[in-house]
């Protein structure tokens, strides 16, 4: 699958698994995860994805993240079974439908500097359960200042000026993703299994025509739901639709086509 070409890989747009084969923990029952949330765009590498090819110069991206949940192949098909004999969806009135094997393995407050590809706290390292996974859950709230989900600041400069004019994407809704990869995806145990989730913000403002944004009495260009609220929602459902998955197993950057 040609990504680059989708256009489709905006924020949440690659995950990259690679196998440290260096670093082992003492258990075999036991895979240690490493978990690292990083931006990128095409004019710029991982570690600094900064500038976007529509012009932007990105400043500052924050996420608020609250919970990752990884869950196993087996998991999602005794899921999809939950039915009886008479083609009726069953439920465990013991667990009130909930799964009691859910590896949620980052659970909290973390706020994610994407550019700078920190968390405070740390994600830091966790152990799960080795094995086959196929999706992982992301929730993302309301937790940074002033009530954010999500901040996005950048520099663009309209066609109708030739300086810069800042700009921010801000909002407040409650958001959750999951990442499948219906093949699954291994984690090894007695390995640390690096995790990276990379945000690639060019397609972020795709069919965005920043040049019709109205600035406030400050001159800075504030897109939320109360401001500019047209862009807003095109921009908010290109995030919504962005999520594509994958694997780098050869560690050169890259989703690996198998």
């Amino acid at each position: 699958m040609n990504y680059k070409k989708l256009g489709l890989i905006v924020l949440l747009g690659l995950i990259f698994i690679v196998q440290s084969c260096n670093e082992v923990n003492e258990s075999p029952n036991v895979a240690e995860i490493n978990m690292e949330m990083k931006a990128s765009t095409a004019l710029s590498s991982i570690s600094s994805g900064r500038i976007a090819a529509e012009g932007l110069v990105f400043t500052e991206v924050l996420l608020g993240v609250t919970e990752l949940e990884f869950e196993t192949l087996e998991e999602n098909e005794a899921e999809d079974k939950g039915e009886d004999e008479d083609g009726n969806e069953s439920e465990d009135e013991d667990n009130d439908g909930e799964d009691d094997n859910e590896e949620v393995e980052y659970e909290g407050e973390f706020i994610v500097d994407l550019l700078a590809g920190t968390s405070t706290p740390d994600f830091g390292a966790s152990d799960i359960a080795p094995g086959l996974y196929e999706e992982i859950e992301i929730e993302m709230e309301p937790i940074l200042e002033g009530g954010l989900t999500m901040f996005v600041a950048f520099n663009y400069t309209p066609a109708r000026t030739n300086e810069a004019v800042n700009f921010e994407f801000s909002t407040s809704e409650e958001i959750e993703y999951e990442l499948e990869n219906e093949n699954g995806f291994l984690l090894d145990g007695a390995a640390l299994n690096q995790m990276l989730i990379v945000f690639n913000l060019d397609a972020f403002f795709a069919n965005v025509d920043l040049n019709t944004a109205t600035s406030d009495t400050d001159g800075v260009v504030r897109i939320n739901k109360d401001s500019n609220s047209g862009l807003y929602g095109v921009i908010f459902e290109n995030f919504k639709d962005s999520m594509e998955g994958g694997e780098d197993e050869d560690d050169d950057g890259e989703i690996d086509e198998d």
